[in-house]
């Protein structure tokens, strides 16, 4: 039986397509629709499939010419398909153009044009097809000759749009495109990408900044193309307009050729209303032409589109009444925080627009939702009010529901009412397929509206979702009724009919029952959830901040998180994900506020609605533009109750097709010139800041800035100035740093020198207004600061590399290099013959040692000495060596020069085979076989090359003794146990033998002792010899065996002395070995054994020694002023401030480098502070300078370049990292390359840190004047050759009280610049005062503090680690202390200052310390401030015993410390360094005499961490994790946190610490 020929239809086979394309496509290519979710896969292949088989019916039934005619003729048809297919371009086009954008690329391709198409025409794809013709060089124009102008600009107005257009370009462009947002500008490698991108997509914000201060990344001058997106914005002081004014126009001058311009808009003409006619049109058009410099082109006037583009979309205006509406309950008795008051006004808002029904649903979830408002400190008790409030209001809203009080709709407001219904009826209309399912957005003015709406009708959609699922699992559905039901939803729809020549719409008609109807009926093997008739989702900023704030890991737990991830409200996807599902169908009404209206791509919408009145014309053609769709609709509401709307749906209508039928009909261009007259104004003989003045406009060789930049860039300067943090905490403390404005003058901040502080408007600018004289005193303020080089070329702040590179080019010199000393002869040895060597005698002499010696020479035949044969000749004065041994006791060793003596090649081997077996024999691991062979060319590679050999008892080298240890070392494993075997009773003399079962061990055997291995063992636990090896080493010996006397051989030390005990030496006991169970050693000699047990630890003591003569060499050949201080200062601390941590010795540079580091802040310190170009600069400046001048980059530097490093002492005395000279390891035949442990190289940080200690050590011995000659010798400091005197200000008075109390608290006699003292004790908010504030000196006065407190603790104790010096020195020069002692004294009346919040806290820090009793760190009743100043914890507090309540509740103005300070950088400045320090210790005296006195008293081993502060206790046991704040106890209770301590203070007057850790409070 034929069947009936099936059904076809394009739009199945669309579907498919676009489903199988959104299948396959990766994730990045998804820019205007998303991937499917896992649960749509099964849905969706089943829909190909159906598609695919209908496609099969048709063509078997009608034929596939048939097939291919049918589809091309529908989408012919179907406009809209083709405008969507262009203008979503998430992937490559490759489609023809329709014929207007074709007409309008022509036009592009000629000239600058301004695209006029509707939202959803395809501006984009013309924008990308000009791209591509730029490109590929394909036009001819204005593209610069030689192809110089490579890059395309293209502007957007938003980072959504830059984000969506740099995923269209990147699909559609073979090219580099790059982005350029808010964050490019700051980042180096993001401004390196864009230099080099074909195509740079940027807001205009950051472009202009760009434009502004990186013209060598980004420059018109370089760009052959420049696209604005939504240019209608090119007005006025938008960026737009800026950057064409700014940098476009100008190009027009000389040779250079101006970019290419499209724009792109749907609105050109933005400000325009009802009452305005062509001419006006004419003159805003123009403007807008001429700052785009560019001709508007529309539809050509006899385009089929032309006529219908603006006025095919249906047009309705849905009226609703306002009335009275409850009003919330009163707030005001929940004890709510302040901050939750406009929030609160948000709901009252949103009842009044959608009724009660809508907010109380919504005010059900905000009640769960919300959490504490951490921001602005609201209690969890204030949080929890909040929460009850919330629940009160939504049971209030329900019960007046429930008793029918909530107005004529059921809780809905007339405008509610009216929505709903029209969305059931707009809804409802579409078929029963996914596919053609109606979808929409709504937008509305208030965020919280859009969420709210979202979720009662997700409420109702769930609702209508559960029906569905009910009925369908109840009965099967009769196709009767779904007849019938659809008949209903056709009489119902017909409530639009009535309205089709009319703008209004009446719904008197629609019943209260019709939201609840299910209209859709889904179609086989949709979900339910789909069929829901409202599926909706919102799309608003920041929807978590409508209540500060809806976080949910504040408010949940893990569980409850997994549990309502899909149901918590406050929460908003990815916007393309969210604008995906709804072309997906998955959402079928957006709720949105203008966030969708422009710069956000929305496919085809079927009906748009905007729920509040329109605002603009603007919007209104951008909210149109959304409906896209065939027979599309757009509704707006409107108050019938209000007689004149802002703007009515029929006035914007009519202002849109008035403005397009005034373009359409254009025909003549009018480009009008850019006004540049004042830019020629002619400014030769005025001042720099002056001229810029008159031609509003200053310019340097990378940047410019002008009236509309000149302000921000001033606050710009402002802000980025490095100060404090603690003064960036409120608005007042911050505007002590900013510019201050008056009438006709500018005060710029206090750290600008006074003479260049104020910047005067001149006469010929009083007219102007007020706005307009501010911007010309900043614009002269930004030539002012780049002349004096706080500003770049860019125009922009001094970065830190900024100063670091003006710093090293203006101040610093290079560092000096050395002339290159080679360490050897790049030849070795046998390259001369005869070999010429230095022979020193190396003599080891101690009581144990000599006796030792003595047990083995009988003769002098037997004597003999080890010795130094050098191949270059060594320094006379030698040190005495010495070693403390643990059982032969203190070995010394004497070095002394014997003469020289030439050897033959022969001779030269002998002597290193010699060096070669006595080092295996003494410095081998014997644990593995590793053994050393002799290389020559390591001899070349060492700065004092030697070998060790043997002298006679006449001092010559002893050639039979060397040979017979040569030979004893070549025998083999058999010979040395033959050699055992043939010993006598009586030896001749004594050998060092090994037992085959313990070959580690050697033992040196005398004589027979007269044992058998028979007789009795010397413990009962075995009976014999023999028995105790074949039990304890399985050995079977021979019963007659001789017994031979032995003793152990003396330990073989494996490093240097580390520590400075030297315990009593141990004697060695003598027991009984079997003769057969023994094997001489590699060297049997006992004697010669003896001489070798410290040998590797006098020849590293030795070349340590070496090594710092030949640095006081090399430092003399090259550096004579670092040369002249090394050589009189000890070899010992020389060896000191070169020796690395990693040689575990017992002391190194630590110390000195800690010192050192405070010597070259002081040094840096006085040449910034003497130098003239930087005197005047901000002490945060200085900071950065000083930082650069010292850091680590530069000092290593430094050591590398000047050669020190090569000096540094890094190998330890360790058989893995020191190796004899000319020796490496040989294992299984294989040489093996050492040379990287030889050679070690030191890091940076070891290279600065050496540099620092050998400043510190020239410190300690020769003063501050030779630390300052070396340092600017080495490079790492200046003179201050061209010093300018200190400003005094002689003309002000000083208060003999402020002079007689800093002479009295400094401890000096009298000041040569007392005017100092003024400086000194100025607060920074004195604005008003010829002098700077305090912060210059007190600069200086932590560094002049920090070299007096680091000299003293390390004269103080020379036992003291650096850890713990550090704890002393935080204690020291703590803000608690400094303070401390500065209030004791009444420092705080002499502070001058204008900031009203320092009485109060000074009294309060007097008053709590009084009424406490307590010492410094307020840990102690018993230390008054009368009696004694402080009260130190003698024993180290353990964590686990310390309180909370033991933290310091007084928080002592900072100002105090700081003034401090800056008395003593007064002190330094004006009386010298001496003067400077002896104040320094003067004022930080008593605490100094309570180190000294808890030392003395106190037990050797005391802690230093007893005397830290608390806090800084705290800090350090957490790693600085923690935070500390002290709140008094009544604003403590109003924070809500609960007491975790049941010790201390609990009143109203007492303080609390509170410790918090990222957030969380741990302790209070």
């Amino acid at each position: 039986m034929k069947r009936a020929s099936p059904h076809w239809s394009p739009e199945g086979t669309r579907a498919t397509m676009k489903t199988i394309k959104k299948s396959n496509t990766q994730e990045k290519d998804f820019i205007f629709r998303s991937p499917f979710k896992p649960q749509q896969q099964a849905q969706n292949i089943q829909t190909c499939l159906e598609s695919i088989h209908r496609d099969l019916e048709y063509i078997q039934y009608h034929g596939y010419d048939e097939f291919t005619k049918r589809r091309a003729t529908y989408l012919d048809d179907d406009a809209d398909a083709a405008t969507k297919d262009n203008e979503n371009l998430g992937s490559a086009f490759n489609g023809t153009l329709r014929d207007y954008q074709q007409f309008m690329l022509e036009r592009a391709k000629k000239r600058n044009t301004i695209v006029h198409l509707g939202t959803g025409m395809g501006k984009t794809l013309i924008a990308i097809m000009l791209i591509k013709e730029f490109l590929g060089c394909a036009i001819k124009g204005n593209v610069a000759a030689g192809g110089t102008k490579s890059q395309i600009l293209f502007l957007v107005p938003s980072i959504a749009l830059a984000v969506q257009h740099t995923d269209s370009l990147r699909a559609n462009l073979p090219c580099k495109v790059e982005t350029a947002c808010h964050t490019s500008s700051r980042s180096a490698r993001a401004r390196e990408s864009i230099a080099a991108a074909d195509v740079v997509v940027a807001t205009h914000g950051s472009a202009l900044d760009l434009l502004n201060h990186y013209q060598d990344i980004l420059s018109l001058t370089d760009v052959s193309l420049l696209v604005i997106d939504e240019c209608h914005y090119a007005t006025g002081d938008h960026n737009y307009a800026t950057i064409l004014r700014k940098y476009y126009h100008p190009l027009k001058e000389g040779k250079r050729q101006r970019p290419r311009i499209l724009g792109l808009t749907a609105s050109p003409l933005i400000n325009v209303s009802i009452r305005t006619n062509e001419e006006k049109l004419q003159s805003l058009l123009s403007e807008f032409e001429s700052i785009m410099d560019s001709r508007l082109v529309g539809f050509p006037s006899d385009h089929k589109l032309g006529n219908s583009s603006f006025s095919n979309v249906e047009q309705k205006v849905v009226g609703y009444e306002s009335r009275e509406i409850v009003i919330l309950p009163n707030q005001g008795n929940w004890k709510l925080h302040w901050s939750r008051k406009n929030e609160i006004n948000q709901l009252q808002y949103l009842c009044n627009e959608v009724g009660l029904r809508v907010t109380a649903a919504y005010v059900s979830k905000l009640a769960r939702e919300v959490s504490r408002n951490e921001f602005d400190q609201e209690t969890s008790q204030q949080c929890e009010n909040l929460k009850s409030y919330l629940i009160y209001v939504e049971n209030h809203l329900n019960e007046l529901i429930a008793q029918d009080k909530a107005g004529p709709y059921g809780g809905h407001t007339d405008k509610m009412r009216k929505l709903e219904c029209l969305l059931t009826t707009v809804l409802k209309e579409g078929s029963g397929s996914m596919e053609q399912t109606p979808v929409g957005i709504v937008f509305v003015k208030q965020r919280i509206t859009a969420i709210a709406l979202c979720n009662y009708f997700r409420i109702v959609g769930n609702e209508q979702a559960r029906s569905i699922d009910e009925e369908t699992r109840a009965q099967k559905p009769d196709s009767d009724n779904h007849t019938n039901k659809l008949n209903e939803c056709t009489d119902e729809s017909n409530v639009f009919e009535d309205a089709e020549n009319d703008n209004s719409m009446d719904f008197t008609a629609f019943h209260k029952n019709n939201a609840q109807t299910i209209l859709h009926v889904p179609e086989k093997g949709h979900a339910a959830r789909n069929s829901a008739m409202f599926r909706c989702d919102f799309v608003v900023r920041r929807a978590t901040h409508i209540f500060k704030y809806m976080n949910k890991a504040n408010s949940l737990d893990k569980h409850q998180l997994e549990e309502l991830e899909d149901d918590w409200l406050h929460q908003m996807e990815d916007i393309r994900s969210i604008i995906g599902k709804l072309r997906l169908r998955e959402t079928n009404v957006l709720f949105a506020t203008s966030i969708v209206e422009e710069g956000v791509d929305v496919e085809a919408c079927s009906f748009v609605i905007s729920f509040d009145a329109l605002q603009n014309v603007k919007s209104f053609i951008q909210m149109k533009g959304r409906a896209r769709q065939k027979d599309a609709r757009f509704f707006v509401f409107a108050d019938s109750g209000i007689n004149k709307q802002h703007l009515t749906l029929e006035n914007a209508s009519s202002v849109e097709t008035m403005v397009y039928r005034f373009i359409a009909k254009r025909e003549v261009e009018y480009i009008r010139e850019f006004n540049s007259s004042r830019d020629n104004f002619k400014s030769c003989l005025l001042g720099d800041e002056e001229a810029a003045m008159h031609r509003e406009l200053y310019t340097t060789s990378m940047s410019s800035v002008d009236l509309s930049s000149s302000k921000s860039l001033l606050n710009r300067y402002s802000l980025s100035v490095p100060i404090d943090p603690s003064n960036r905490t409120s608005k007042q403390a911050i505007s002590l740093h900013m510019p201050l404005y008056k009438d006709h003058s500018l005060v710029l901040p206090t750290h600008i020198p006074p003479d260049m502080r104020v910047i005067n408007l001149p006469s010929l600018f009083n007219g102007e207004s007020r706005k307009k004289k501010h911007s010309l005193m900043a614009l002269a303020a930004c030539v002012r600061l780049h002349r004096l080089g706080l500003l770049n070329d860019r125009l922009l702040p001094l970065s830190d590399a900024d100063m670091k590179s003006w710093l090293i080019e203006n101040a610093l010199n290079d560092i000096p290099p050395c002339e290159v000393i080679p360490l050897r002869s790049s030849e070795t040895p046998r390259k001369s013959t005869p070999i010429v060597v230095y022979l020193y005698k190396l003599t080891q002499y101690g009581k144990i040692f000599n006796e030792e010696e003595n047990s083995f020479s009988s003769g002098d035949d037997k004597k003999f000495r080890l010795a130094l044969a050098s191949l270059s000749p060594l320094p006379d004065d030698f040190p005495i060596l010495s070693y403390h041994h643990s059982e032969l006791g203190c070995i010394e060793c004497n070095v002394s020069f014997v003469g020289h003596e030439q050897l033959s090649e022969y001779q030269w081997d002998r002597l290193t085979d010699f060096h070669c077996v006595v080092f295996n024999a003494r410095w081998r691991r014997k644990s593995k076989p590793r053994w050393f062979s002799f290389d020559d060319d390591l001899l070349t590679k060492h700065r004092n090359p030697y070998v060790i050999g043997c002298l006679d008892s006449n001092d010559e080298v002893h050639w039979r003794f060397i040979d017979s240890i040569i030979n004893d070392f070549s025998r083999s494993e058999d010979s040395r146990k033959k050699a055992v075997r043939s010993y006598d009773s009586k030896l001749i003399s004594p050998r060092v033998c090994c037992p085959i079962y313990n070959p580690t061990t050697a033992y040196i055997l005398y004589e027979a002792s007269g044992k058998k291995s028979e007789d009795e063992f010397a413990t009962s636990e075995f009976k014999s010899f023999r028995e105790y090896y074949a039990t304890k080493y399985a050995l079977k010996i021979n019963p007659q065996g001789k017994m031979f006397r032995a003793r152990r051989i003396w330990e073989f030390p494996q490093s240097s002395n580390t520590s400075d005990a030297k315990p009593q030496a141990k004697r060695i006991p003598f027991i009984d070995i079997p003769q057969e169970l023994c094997s001489e050693s590699i060297v049997a000699d006992p004697l010669l054994i003896l001489h070798l047990i410290v040998l590797p630890q006098l020849l590293y003591k030795l070349e340590r020694f070496l090594t710092v003569l030949s640095l006081i060499k090399h430092a003399t050949s090259n550096y004579p002023t670092l040369g002249k201080c090394l050589s009189t200062i000890p070899v010992d601390s020389i060896t000191e401030a070169l020796t690395a941590k990693s040689c575990c010795e017992a002391t190194s540079y630590d110390r000195l480098e800690w010192l050192g580091d405070a010597v070259l802040k002081l040094l840096h310190t006085d040449a910034l502070l003497k130098w003239k170009r930087t005197s005047f600069l901000h002490e945060g400046y200085l900071s950065l300078l000083r930082s650069a001048m010292g850091s680590n980059e530069r000092l290593c530097n430094c050591a590398k370049i000047t050669g020190i490093a090569d000096f540094i002492l890094l190998a330890p005395l360790t058989r893995a990292e020191w190796k004899p000279c000319g020796l490496r390891h040989l294992t299984r035949a294989v040489v093996e390359d050492d040379d990287n442990v030889r050679l070690m190289k030191p890091s940076d940080k070891v290279c600065a840190d050496v540099i620092e200690s050998l400043i510190g050590i020239i410190f300690l011995h020769h003063g501050i004047h030779s630390s300052m000659s070396v340092a600017c010798e080495l490079g790492i400091s200046f003179n201050y050759g061209d010093a300018d005197d200190t400003v005094t200000w002689s003309d002000l008075s000083v208060d003999s009280k402020l002079i007689d109390f800093a002479a009295s608290f400094l401890g000096v006699e009298r000041f040569q610049s007392p005017q100092l003292l003024v400086e000194a004790t100025t607060h920074q908010s004195c604005l008003h005062k010829p002098v700077p504030s305090y912060q210059r000196l007190e600069w200086i006065g932590d560094a002049v503090l920090c070299l007096a407190i680091r000299e003293w603790l390390f004269r103080f104790d020379a036992k003291l680690a650096v850890p713990r010096l550090v704890v002393l020195e935080a204690t020291l020069e703590c803000n608690e202390s400094l303070a401390f002692l500065g209030f004791k004294e009444g420092l705080c009346k002499f502070i001058d200052h204008r900031d009203s919040r320092l009485p109060n806290r000074f009294e309060n820090f007097q008053r709590d310390l009084e009424k406490m009793e307590r010492g410094l760190w307020c840990t102690g009743k018993n230390a008054g401030l009368s009696a004694r100043y402080f009260c130190f914890s003698p024993t180290y507090v353990s964590p686990s015993q310390v309180h909370f309540r033991f933290f310091s509740p007084i928080d002592p103005p900072k100002v105090i410390s700081d003034v401090v300070e800056a008395l003593l950088g007064a002190a330094h400045v004006d009386l010298g360094f001496a003067q400077g320090q002896k104040a320094a210790l003067h004022v930080i005296r008593p605490i100094l005499q309570s180190i000294c006195s808890l030392t003395v008293s106190s037990d050797p081993s005391w802690n230093v961490r007893g005397i830290l502060h608390p806090k800084q206790h705290l800090y350090q046991m957490t790693g600085g994790i923690v935070r500390v704040r002290a709140y008094k106890g009544d604003k403590f209770r109003g924070l809500g946190i609960p007491w975790f301590c049941s010790e201390g203070n609990k009143d109203n007057e007492g303080y609390i610490g509170v410790v918090s850790c990222k957030g969380l409070t741990i302790a209070a």
